[in-house]
């Protein structure tokens, strides 16, 4: 472990998704070979462990929780594709940590504290990291913070290597070569083939009986995507401050009498309006503040906005809202007069003083609806922090979530056989139901807090666990689904064993192809793996893709290069070289799977 993974001062720097270099893309490297028990994944000889595999799992679950306000269902994990997020993640940064290893590539502690400042302003007090913001960020994101580090060490490492490799200023002609590859064209063949139009000639839908050997095994063997959805039956106490609030409502006695023993606080600052003119040298300011001298505040501001001289006129600031050295110029002038030449760490500046607002003591009927707002809030943060500790207590002392709520004169909620996935136009509720999923049956929640005003108590009372479904309740379903995986391999089986499918096509379809001329930038309808794979291909060879729909057929009859010059200036040079460099990589990485594993971790989240 290097010796900066130690040092506190770049903890702020944490990227919970990391923006890799490279793109995840199919090879023939791949392969499922790798057997370790331990391993998910092998790059090279870097393993990648199942604690890392399901940490990923667990950071991208929770991500996509909050954008969506609600846990994720096991269903939506496979649905999201979030398993291929993790590994995504975790080979490219495997592959990206190999090639700093490679290049020596070691950051100082200073070089990390200072992108953790620029990234992660907000964990810094005064400009020190702050223990409390700290802990609240590692538990807000369930993270530990040894993985905080990891992530900060890779973080730091890549951003700087990125600037380093990828540099904004390139050789002309590397700009041309990379605009001829980004903009080229290809003119295809395209033939497109609606599952409807595919026939089955030993399948006839209308035959097919839940008794048929063939869509039984199929129905064996994909039982998992005919889950019933897990449900619960949960109790709920919620607490929300905004709930008490009329209970407090301080006396006109109170109000006058905090009025009285503080009014000092109740006291408008002395207020100045000025005029601040601005400049690069003391020489500068020093020449405009001898070419105003007699001029009116009219002709002032004439003559700067002729000289195109920077300056800014603010009304009724008072002495914290300016830097300090302006602040001991400022309120030190007299109305109308005009200041030396001040110097900040910005720049040089004069200043014209045009009015004066005395310090000013508000009367009570001024402040009473703030004094009354202060003494409200004060005396509810009280109750409900109170309220709170005693909810704690009786929930240690082993209260029911019914007694609970019956000594507290609070409201019990119940809601039967709900969803993970439930869309509740209610996000507190969605809190709760999302939270509930993680506990036991007949078992009293932690006071768990949504946010500082609302927090709430939980009790699952009934589980109904996922289990598969029958066949009986689905075979619609399922039938379709066994119907199309036919049709997939039929049009697979034809690709395969035709390659000249298109000049006997119509023994197959009674169809032509379309002639296209296609750019990699060209915004259409077809499936991004197809097109991928078109623009793989070599000319006077086909492309064989496949979406929900329809299976495709691409003819590559040419392909057209841009002219130098053209469209040049609005390429993404930098986007482009990284998917280069990153693609140039991986082809040099054996990079194998243990399915069996990954299927197997997977399986856990219900």
């Amino acid at each position: 472990m290097r010796a900066f993974r130690k040092s506190w001062i770049g903890i702020g720097l944490a990227i919970l998704f990391a923006a890799s270099l490279f793109f995840f893309r199919g090879s023939t490297r791949y392969s499922n070979l790798f057997n370790s028990d331990n391993f998910v994944a092998d790059i090279s000889g870097t393993p990648i462990s199942t604690t890392k595999f399901l940490r990923s799992m667990d950071m991208n679950i929770n991500q996509f929780s909050q954008m969506i306000g609600s846990k994720l269902t096991g269903d939506q994990i496979r649905s999201f594709q979030v398993h291929q997020i993790a590994l995504q993640n975790l080979v490219n940064n495997a592959i990206f940590e190999n090639e700093f290893d490679k290049i020596n590539f070691i950051l100082d502690d200073t070089t990390i504290a200072k992108e953790t400042k620029r990234n992660f302003p907000d964990l810094y007090i005064n400009n020190k990291l702050d223990n409390d913001r700290l802990n609240t960020f590692l538990r807000n994101q369930r993270l530990k913070i040894e993985d905080l580090v990891d992530m900060i060490d890779f973080e730091t490492r890549a951003f700087v290597f990125d600037q380093v490799l990828f540099q904004k200023d390139y050789p002309s002609q590397l700009l041309i070569n990379f605009n001829k590859y980004d903009n080229q064209s290809r003119e295809i063949e395209l033939l497109k083939i609606s599952y409807n139009d595919i026939k089955l000639d030993n399948y006839d839908k209308a035959q097919i009986t839940k008794d048929n050997i063939e869509l039984l095994d199929y129905f064996n063997n994909n039982s998992s995507e005919y889950m019933t959805n897990e449900k619960r039956d949960i109790s709920y106490i919620l607490i929300n401050k905004s709930d008490f609030r009329e209970n407090f409502s301080p006396s006109e006695n109170n109000l006058k009498e905090y009025y009285n023993n503080n009014k000092n606080l109740f006291i408008n600052p002395e207020e100045r309006s000025f005029k601040q003119f601005n400049f690069k040298s003391k020489e500068e300011a020093d020449e405009f503040k001898l070419s105003i001298s007699g001029k009116t505040n009219e002709e002032i501001i004439i003559f700067a906005e002729e000289n195109n001289i920077i300056f800014n006129i603010f009304k009724n600031v008072d002495r914290n809202k300016v830097l300090e050295q302006l602040a001991n110029a400022i309120f030190e002038l007299d109305k109308g007069s005009i200041s030396d030449v001040v110097q900040t760490t910005l720049a040089y500046h004069i200043i014209i003083l045009d009015e004066i607002f005395p310090e000013k003591e508000l009367k009570f009927d001024e402040v009473k609806n703030e004094i009354n707002n202060t003494l409200s809030n004060f005396e509810l943060d009280n109750f409900f922090n109170e309220l709170k500790l005693s909810l704690d207590q009786q929930i240690l002392d082993g209260f029911s979530i019914t007694e609970i709520a019956d000594q507290n004169n609070l409201k019990l909620i119940n809601k039967k056989k709900i969803l993970n996935n439930t869309n509740e136009d209610d996000p507190t509720l969605s809190n709760v139901i999302s939270f509930s999923f993680t506990q036991n049956k007949d078992f009293v929640s932690d006071l768990v807090d949504i946010d500082n005003d609302t927090s709430f108590i939980v009790n699952i009372d009934d589980i109904y666990p996922s289990k598969i479904e029958s066949i009986d309740n689905i075979f619609d379903s399922v039938l379709n689904d066994f119907i199309f995986t036919k049709k997939t391999e039929q049009a697979e089986n034809i690709f395969e064993n035709n390659k000249e499918i298109f000049t006997n096509i119509s023994k197959f379809y009674a169809t032509n192809p379309e002639n296209l001329n296609l750019s990699l930038k060209t915004n259409d309808e077809l499936p991004i793996s197809f097109k991928q794979k078109i623009f793989e291909t070599d000319i006077d060879k086909v492309a064989f893709g496949s979406d929900e729909n329809a299976i495709y057929f691409a003819n590559i009859k040419s392909i057209k290069m841009p002219e130098e010059g053209e469209n040049t200036s609005n390429i993404n040079l930098i986007g482009d070289l990284k998917t280069a460099f990153g693609s140039e990589i991986i082809k040099t990485k054996e990079i194998s799977f243990n399915d069996e594993l990954i299927n197997g971790l997977l399986s856990q989240y219900k």
